[in-house]
């Protein structure tokens, strides 16, 4: 047989007591009941939860109880709790039942305890609307209900009743009644009662809806967040790949794809149970990506653990570079012709790429293996280098991996594949760190770098003659344009600050994402032969399903 305990909080009463009288006398006829159902009957079970002051989100079982003495005689509703000393204080009944008097009586201070208790419960949040310590109404009193028999003032609908005017910069110098106009009302239902509160009490919740709104209000605020132009691109991605999405995986280790334990449920989404919507995942990824956030900052704005974040991370960033790592698409001669700006088209019409190598800092790993690799002399730092080439237009048309910082740009054009687009008759812009002219020449095309200095005959320092620099200035004006694509990548913070070690192994699906989220933004040179851009040649893959089969 159970032992009940009573489940207000400070109360001691338990059956257990019961059957030891002599040393608890006072637990002499006192009986325990069930609180009202939570299902049948929401309303008195939330009332009873705010005169006994327990959060909506603590949950009952079919062993909770609450003892008798926290019932008045003839009373259904409990009203005698230790926080009021077991007493009931009520407002002083009046003959005029439409008015209120401005003079309530206050209970004197020859009762203290009362006292404190009426103005805790008149100050207590949690207790909207209280006529002493009784909810008003916790039960609707019928018309026939006298004002002695209930020790309820009842009001009028455009009457509120007056607190106790214990401050004398407060009184207005009359005894008239406050009455407040219908129109200036405010209705809160129930069900926005219970929202409300729900909204409180499940913070995770409140924080997670309230960021994801945040982010998704404006284009500006998608722009800032995620690094995305506008909310329709954004949605649309999302659309794009959400049929494939519903099937991720988190990873956790090597062996992790290997697993196959399905979650119970009409759909058996594959892993462990989400809590986060895939569409709060997504809006994470972005997040992180973007503003290189912390891991334990997302974790407090979402409502999950900080591994957590870090699975979601790795999960996404990864699958959106297996999506749209295929739109990095190298273009054909005629494509690059049609949308040359009007700068190359009058010096350099031939120009089929521009290249550059960019770095990036890590986290000075641990291993001196991998402190050797990673080292970068010229900047003092642990970096990975890796060969970007951009299109006339200013879009990105080819990515390599990622390389340890100390290779040298010759090396890295050599091993990165970027040799097999050349065709003959390209012309190729670089940087004078790119010694590549032999291994073009053998593709029969051409490399426009600035030219060299040389020694002076009369002195010891290099010079360039006239029509050299005139060359160099304008290699400078159109190559620049390479430079300012980086800096779109690395406005990625995640890729422009130092990367953490822990995420070495995704760094070139990160690479990947930001490139082709740097290809979605306003075409980066203006004077263009068509108002449109080149990548959205690019774009139209992105209504065929077969390109995003992973």
């Amino acid at each position: 047989m159970p032992y009940f305990s009573c489940c207000v909080p400070e109360c001691t009463a338990s059956k257990r007591k019961l059957q030891q009288l002599d040393k608890y006398p006072w637990m002499r006829d006192v009986t325990f009941s069930s609180l009202p159902d939570r299902r049948k009957n929401r309303r008195e079970y939330l009332r009873c939860l705010r005169l006994i002051r327990r959060e909506v989100s603590w949950k009952t079982t079919k062993y909770t109880r609450i003892c008798s003495r926290h019932f008045a005689q003839g009373e259904t509703v409990p009203t005698l709790f230790p926080y009021n000393n077991y007493k009931t204080c009520a407002l002083r009944s009046t003959t005029n039942s439409t008015s209120v008097n401005s003079n309530v009586d206050i209970p004197s201070n020859q009762n203290n305890g009362e006292c404190a208790a009426f103005t805790n419960l008149y100050e207590d949040d949690n207790v909207p609307y209280l006529v002493g310590e009784v909810e008003a109404p916790l039960t609707e009193p019928s018309p026939t209900d006298s004002v002695e028999s209930t020790g309820i003032q009842m009001l009028s609908d455009t009457e509120r009743w007056m607190p106790p005017r214990d401050h004398p910069y407060c009184d207005t110098g009359n005894n008239e009644p406050i009455t407040i106009s219908s129109e200036c009302q405010t209705d809160i239902s129930f069900v926005q009662m219970e929202y409300m509160e729900r909204c409180v009490n499940d913070k995770d919740s409140f924080f997670r809806e309230v960021f994801v709104e945040k982010v998704t209000s404006s284009d500006a605020s998608v722009r800032q967040y995620t690094g995305i132009p506008s909310i329709a691109l954004l949605f649309g991605l999302f659309n794009i790949i959400y049929s494939k999405c519903s099937n991720l995986i988190y990873w956790n280790g090597p062996n992790s794809a290997n697993e196959k334990n399905y979650q119970q449920g009409l759909k058996n989404k594959p892993g462990p149970s989400r809590k986060l919507t895939l569409f709060h995942e997504f809006i994470l990824t972005l997040v992180r990506f973007r503003l290189g956030l912390v891991g334990f900052l997302l974790s407090d704005i979402f409502g999950i653990s900080n591994s957590r974040v870090s699975q979601i991370f790795v999960t996404w960033i990864t699958f959106l570079a297996t999506c749209f790592g295929k739109l990095i698409k190298w273009p054909s001669k005629l494509q690059v012709k049609k949308y040359m700006p009007k700068s190359f088209r009058n010096t350099y019409p031939k120009t089929r790429v521009i290249i550059d190598c960019t770095e990036f800092f890590f986290q000075r790993p641990r291993s001196p293996s991998a402190q050797s690799e990673t080292y970068r002399t010229y900047k003092s730092k642990n970096t990975g280098k890796c060969l970007l080439g951009i299109s006339p237009s200013g879009t990105f048309i080819f990515v390599s991996i990622v390389y340890g910082g100390n290779v040298s740009d010759r090396f890295l054009t050599e091993h990165s594949n970027f040799l097999e687009f050349i065709e003959e008759g390209d012309d190729v812009m670089a940087d004078r760190g790119f010694t590549i002219r032999d291994l073009l020449t053998k593709r029969k095309a051409t490399l426009n770098i600035p030219p060299f200095t040389r020694k002076c005959t009369w002195d010891k320092k290099k010079r360039l003659n006239v029509n050299e620099i005139k060359q160099t200035r304008n290699i400078v004006k159109v190559r620049i344009h390479v430079e300012r694509a980086i800096q779109r990548l690395k406005l990625f913070k995640l890729l422009g600050n130092n990367i953490p070690w822990h995420l070495k192994p995704v760094v070139n699906q990160m690479v990947k994402v930001g490139v082709f989220l740097c290809n979605l933004m306003p075409k980066l040179v203006r004077k263009m032969n068509s108002t449109t851009s080149l990548f959205m040649i690019s774009c139209i893959y992105l209504c065929n399903e077969k390109h995003f089969s992973v």
